[in-house]
């Protein structure tokens, strides 16, 4: 019963009990839950003895194609989703020729044998690395200083039941409430919900966690909060277009203030404004003392066929010194630390398809892979890695740094593995470093952001100082008891992953960072006329605070 409590947990899905006695009954259990767990593409919170029989009988059947229910749920919703970002501009011819890859029963078994044969051709080659005469990095000269400020790695709490998602809710309550009433002058006469109608105040100040949003068939608002004590309703009038516009940015879960007029009476509240916990105006901006320089290296995706893998090695040849004008050749002399907010290798089963985009089919030889090329960057660079929703952790938000087995294939390579957001600091400079996965659910709920335009996504979390707070949205959270994914220091630089977009922006004083990818355009982002932006490398003088981007994929 144990080992098979942990295997479902460490996917990141609950069971109901009546589930796991089914699953006892078979006669290889273990066995049977890998299967399962193969084909639950879409990551339930939790598992259903319904479901289980569902794709049991899509297995059994010799004739029913390899595309499971779930998969398909989710492909036919992020279709439509995807549509209404990009304007519904999806090629269908596409996405049909993709269902094909589905259709032959024996592909994963060929594909199996392919991969068994031809390993060895498809892992990149390691290119020779010149020692350059006169070559002396500036940035050996320093110890490097990283310091991690907060992390979920080796301080889990994750439970099994509604009681520990209430906790999360709760800590996160308290902690951004705090965060509007010591910094927000709006905030500074706020009330229990519980005490609107004995206060006999007409304006009146709330915080409460956001339990509903929707649109009155008049076109007002209507937004639903609520804290320890109670539930209010505001009502957005139509009319007041500034205000309207405003509550349009509020989605499920996040943490507001309001400031509004009691009705007449007491079980509506007229809006007046809205209040996001927000950043302070006044972020005096952390600096280096020593003109080091820091890249953001995101979204490698090794063993994918569209790794680009010429592009790479340029940028290997770069960080060595060995191509560059006399500016390029400084900056590579000054780079002290690679951070990689995720997405290191490309994984398996991550999107319908994938299987015919895979160089290297085994997910422990892309991290090998991995490692071969990573032990060409200069010994005196530091690298800090962190996993997104291609590697091989839980898929639940905040993500565990990679277990040992992988940690262990990386050795000699000077890395600091760290979870999914990570907060730290490089020479006292403040990061915030998160893959970004939730970038997709603040683009389906907030109408004005598009997917394509992530620093416009990451001043709205920064804005709401949480960088996932929609529950049950494409971003699965865990049940931890203190949420970690609430924004409670401001940094210095925040850097997200993810979108295969490279942008650098500022908001506030705070340097915002989307880090590119290494992946041309695949199958999948075609279907959905995504193009990506690879190949390019930005990068921060942690002394000036100055961003600079490297484009790998034009000749240097």
């Amino acid at each position: 019963m144990k080992p098979i409590l942990k295997l479902f947990s460490e996917h990141g899905t609950f069971v109901q009990p009546e589930a796991i006695s089914y699953i006892s009954s078979k006669e290889n259990p273990a066995e049977f839950s890998s299967l399962i767990i193969k084909n639950l593409m879409e990551y339930p919170l939790v598992l259903t003895i319904e479901e289980i029989k569902k794709i049991e009988q899509l297995n059994q059947s010799k004739d029913q194609k390899k595309l499971s229910l779930s998969e398909m749920n989710r492909k036919d919703a992020q279709t439509k989703m995807m549509s209404t970002i990009y304007n519904g501009n999806i090629s269908k011819e596409i996405f049909e020729e993709n269902n094909e890859a589905y259709d032959d029963k024996d592909i994963k078994e060929e594909m199996k044998i392919n991969a068994e044969e031809n390993e060895e051709e498809r892992i990149p080659k390691a290119i020779e690395i010149k020692k350059i005469e006169g070559w002396k990095p500036f940035a050996k000269e320093y110890d490097s200083e990283i310091g991690i400020i907060k992390d979920i790695t080796g301080n889990s709490t994750s439970g099994r039941n509604a009681n520990d998602f209430a906790k999360l809710f709760e800590n996160r309550y308290r902690t951004i409430r705090k965060i509007l009433q010591s910094q927000r002058r709006e905030m500074a006469n706020v009330i229990p919900i519980n005490r609107i109608k004995k206060s006999m105040i007409k304006e009146i100040q709330l915080i409460g966690i956001v339990k509903d949003v929707r649109t009155t068939s008049n076109g007002h608002k209507l937004i639903e909060i609520e804290d320890e004590t109670g539930v209010a309703v505001l009502l957005v009038l139509k009319d007041n277009h500034d205000l309207m516009q405003t509550a349009n940015e509020v989605v499920f879960d996040e943490i507001i203030g309001i400031r509004g007029t009691v009705s007449k009476n007491g079980d509506l509240i007229i809006l007046k404004s809205v209040v996001f916990p927000d950043i302070s105006m006044q972020h005096n901006k952390n600096k280096s003392d020593v003109p080091l320089c820091t890249a953001f290296l995101s979204d490698i995706h090794l063993g994918s066929k569209m790794f680009l893998q010429d592009e790479w090695q340029t940028f290997l040849k770069w960080v060595n010194g060995n191509i560059g004008n006399s500016r390029q050749r400084d900056v590579a002399s000054k780079l002290k630390y690679i951070v990689i907010p995720g997405d290191t290798v490309d994984g398996i089963g991550i999107y319908p398809g994938q299987e015919k985009e895979l160089e290297i089919k085994d997910i422990y030889r892309q991290y090998k892979a991995l490692a071969e090329q990573l032990r060409l960057i200069p010994e005196h660079i530091s690298i800090i890695m962190q996993p997104g929703n291609h590697d091989a952790v839980r898929p639940a938000e905040p993500q565990p740094t990679f277990e040992k087995e992988i940690q262990d294939l990386f050795s000699g390579v000077d890395i600091t593995f760290v979870g999914n957001p990570c907060y730290l600091s490089l020479h006292g400079v403040e990061i915030i470093s998160y893959h970004g996965q939730s970038l997709l659910d603040f683009a389906t709920n907030i109408r004005h952001l598009q997917y394509n335009e992530p620093v416009e996504i990451m001043k709205s979390i920064l804005k709401k100082r949480h960088l996932a707070p929609t529950y049950g949205g494409y971003t699965p959270l865990a049940p931890e008891h203190n949420d970690y994914m609430i924004i409670d220091r401001i940094p210095d630089i925040f850097v997200t992953g993810h979108v295969h977009i490279s942008a650098i922006s500022n908001y506030r004083g705070i340097t915002l960072i989307n880090a590119s990818a290494w992946q041309a355009q695949t199958s999948y982002q075609k279907m959905l006329n995504f193009i990506p932006d690879p190949a390019k490398l930005p990068i921060v003088n942690l002394q000036s605070g100055n961003a600079t981007s490297m484009d790998f994929s034009r000749k240097i």
